[in-house]
């Protein structure tokens, strides 16, 4: 089966001052990528009599009042106290869909496909990797490892083809020495995968800077999974106070509740097993390029040991303090 994967990621600290590196793929079926994006991008609509979207305003044959205000990236580090209600109600409406997506496209290659490795830096030390400081030689050994790791989870039992790999723009990957080709190069050699690209694939994920449809339907893609590591990063490391990232990261919290606690559990009601992960790693220090390689090669280092809560609770707490 033919895929093309869309990355993205986030680099922050936690609470406690540690520095967090995390790495989101999404894996789109190459056959569902128009179904997928159709419904994703219709999801802007708010008008009631069409719920179809168009790019250009000019097509809607409604001339929605708000067609350009709803037009915008969808990016979670952009959530703030003063995004309007529109826009929150879009956000909530591209979670409600990430969330159910699975219940209601159970076949294999119509599932909605993502695997989210969080490192957790202050335990990797930077020696191993032949650098000082450099996240990016980490980023780029951890990249394949996210893509290898769904490939044995998900889809082990099927033929797995990559055919496009895309990421968001990112100055210090664009320009570093190897990282365009070096994932390729390391996946080709797996006789397990086809790999028919020869680079990744550098895109802006503000779909308004792009006039090609397919490039918009990819930038929205990007999106996407911007979206999935924001709701991730807020449910487990609490990185903003806002109000509007806390409503949106709640209604994702349900299925990031089962990945997280009940990974393995195939009667769930979300579908996710062999289809979405969240993990981190590592759980103790590597010191030692060995113990990399070790540790990578089996299991025990991946760990899900953070305790979580509804950030809606956070809400709730909020406003009854103000009373008081």
């Amino acid at each position: 089966m033919e895929f093309e994967i869309f990355a993205d990621e986030t680099h922050f600290p936690d609470n406690n001052g540690n520095e967090f590196l995390g790495i989101g793929c999404l894996f789109v079926p190459t056959e569902n990528k128009y179904r997928l994006v159709k419904n994703l991008t219709n999801l802007r609509c708010l008008n009631d009599k069409s719920r179809i979207w168009k790019w250009d305003s000019s097509d809607c044959k409604y001339n929605c009042k708000y067609h350009t205000i709803n037009n915008f990236e969808i990016h979670s580090r952009k959530i703030d106290k003063s995004t309007s209600d529109a826009k929150i109600r879009i956000y909530r409406k591209w979670v409600n869909f990430i969330i159910n997506y699975n219940r209601y496209n159970e076949s294999y290659d119509k599932k909605l496909y993502f695997n989210i490795l969080y490192l957790d830096l202050s335990k990797l030390d930077f020696d191993v990797f032949g650098v000082d400081k450099d996240t990016t030689n980490i980023y780029n050994r951890f990249f394949r490892t996210v893509i290898l790791s769904a490939r044995s989870f998900y889809f082990k039992n099927h033929d797995f083809t990559i055919k496009e790999i895309f990421h968001d723009i990112a100055d210090e990957k664009e320009n570093h020495d190897y990282f365009d080709r070096h994932t390729i190069d390391y996946l080709s050699i797996d006789e397990r995968i086809n790999v028919k690209t020869n680079r990744i694939k550098f895109i802006d994920s503000n779909h308004r800077n792009h006039n090609n449809i397919e490039n918009k339907g990819n930038a929205n893609l990007i999106q996407l999974i911007d979206l999935i590591l924001g709701c991730c990063n807020q449910i487990l490391f609490r990185t903003s106070s806002i109000e509007n990232k806390n409503k949106i990261a709640g209604d994702f919290y349900p299925l990031f509740k089962g990945m997280w606690s009940e990974p393995y559990n195939y009667e769930n009601y979300y579908n996710y097993v062999q289809s979405q992960q969240v993990q981190i790693f590592p759980k103790t220090v590597i010191k030692s390029q060995s113990d990399l390689d070790g540790e990578l090669k089996y299991s025990n280092q991946f760990h899900r040991d953070i305790e979580i809560s509804d950030p809606r609770d956070s809400i709730k707490k909020t406003t009854l303090d103000d009373w008081f």
